[in-house]
């Protein structure tokens, strides 16, 4: 790896002492742990939890030996499920929690974990996962659809503690036991909606006409397998443009018409079509047809690949002229670092630099070339699978992706230029570098 990581290094070490962008607003609920920890031993947990009602002890062997531990009655959110406790050689890496008497619907499983670790990393129709260490480094939230019930499992990401393993053999990623198979199911089915909870629509819409609109006509975002959450999307710091005004367009659409059956044709421009609050399954089609069509331009999506260089950076520009560049930004630090046999740096830090909709902490690295780093640090550890996307989105695939960092290493930006995300025990950081070869040493 290049030396320019050496900048990336003392970038880290900034970070544990900038606020950076917004944290979670608490800490995340540790109950379902039990006030066990991760990798405990089978007998010292079993030890622990003698006086809970212990149902069953056996192994599986289907991908790499595991032990469990069933038990009955356990409180998971005050609500009593089964426990199965998993174990590999290391110790516990797994809870499943199963609510087999559906004491909560798969809709308000969901809601009450989105309440304790904020909105889903992914997800699809009985299933929801939150990955960005809710349980503590290296840890996963899966949430299931099961023909017995409801499952909530609580796993660590990784089969040990220690991490030395890794270039010694492939590690083995614990996964949940799944007793029974996944029933797909949107929320709408979940919680079918009561006949009083649907309005009629008013007769100020159309006099003799009501619209309803088919549910399958209407894109559910859980019908992808995997999807990113509207939080994710669009960050709570980035201004969402105003919409549109409504216009008047060719709409082919399947839609049920009730009371006169015929075809609504050159509507006036100030007549108002309601649809009911909950989308009703139709049976029949009708074709709607507006006022003459409005030609609109594709939209094209901006070029952000530069966005980075926040106020006109650039790379090997001198120290003075891009310390004018970020005049408008709170300076917290700046200082020189020099290490026998490395070249000599100047580390300059910021609070409140924006890139991509949020508001971060910025170390600006500087040899003797120029600026050859420019670094981004997210407090909220949460959000290391917003900035992969993000990035994934502006850049392609990445080159490399490992457990704790995600890289672009083929020029992404440029010659001799490589982008990393890091995913730190205090947030993560998302590093843009420029090649140092040539810098002067200490």
């Amino acid at each position: 790896m290049k030396r320019a990581i050496s900048c990336a290094v003392a970038a880290a070490i900034a970070v544990s002492m900038l606020g950076g962008c917004g944290k979670r607003s608490s800490a995340s609920d540790l109950s379902p742990l039990m006030g066990l920890s991760w990798f405990d031993g089978y007998d010292s947990v079993k030890t622990e939890l003698e006086s809970k009602t212990l149902i069953s002890e056996r192994e599986n062997d289907d991908e790499i030996r595991q032990k469990m531990l069933d038990y009955a009655d356990i409180s998971l959110f005050d609500l009593q499920c089964d426990l199965t406790l998993c174990f590999t050689d290391n110790g516990l890496v797994g809870l499943n929690y199963h609510d087999v008497k559906r004491n909560q619907s798969y809709r308000s499983w969901y809601n009450t974990l989105s309440e304790r670790y904020g909105s889903p990393t992914e997800s699809g129709k009985g299933m929801a996962s939150w990955y960005d260490d809710p349980l503590g480094k290296d840890t996963v939230v899966y949430l299931f659809n099961l023909e017995e019930g409801v499952q909530v499992s609580f796993y660590a990401s990784e089969d040990s503690p220690d991490k030395s393993y890794e270039k010694q053999r492939t590690p083995y990623i614990p996964t949940p036991e799944i007793r029974t198979p996944v029933v797909p199911i949107s929320f709408e089915e979940d919680e079918p909606e009561s006949a009083e909870a649907v309005q009629d629509v008013p007769e100020t819409a159309l006099p003799e006409e009501r619209v309803t609109v088919r549910a399958a006509d209407v894109q559910h975002n859980d019908d992808n397998d995997e999807i990113y959450t509207p939080e994710e999307d669009i960050p709570a710091e980035e201004i969402v443009p105003d919409q549109p005004e409504a216009v008047n367009t060719d709409i082919e659409d399947k839609k049920t018409v009730t009371g006169t059956t015929a075809a609504v044709v050159n509507a006036p421009a100030a007549t108002t079509v309601h649809t009911t609050a909950r989308k009703t399954v139709s049976a029949t089609t009708t074709t709607v047809t507006t006022a003459a069509p409005v030609r609109t331009e594709p939209q094209t999506q901006p070029d952000r690949s530069r966005d980075f260089l926040v106020n006109g950076l650039r790379f090997y520009g001198g120290t003075d002229n891009e310390r004018k560049k970020m005049s408008r930004y709170t300076q917290i630090y700046e200082y020189r670092t020099e290490e026998p046999g490395q070249p000599w740096e100047i580390i300059m830090e910021y609070e409140n630099v924006p890139y991509l909709g949020k508001r971060c902490d910025s170390v600006l690295c500087f040899t003797s070339l120029g600026l050859v780093g420019v670094n981004y640090f997210d407090a909220s550890k949460g959000s290391y699978s917003y900035w992969v996307k993000q990035l994934i989105n502006i850049y392609g695939d990445p080159d490399e992706v490992q457990y704790d960092y995600t890289a672009w290493t083929d020029d992404p930006v440029g010659r001799g230029t490589e982008i990393y995300i890091f995913s730190l025990d205090d947030g993560v950081q998302i590093s843009f570098f420029a090649d140092d070869t040539g810098s002067e040493m200490s």
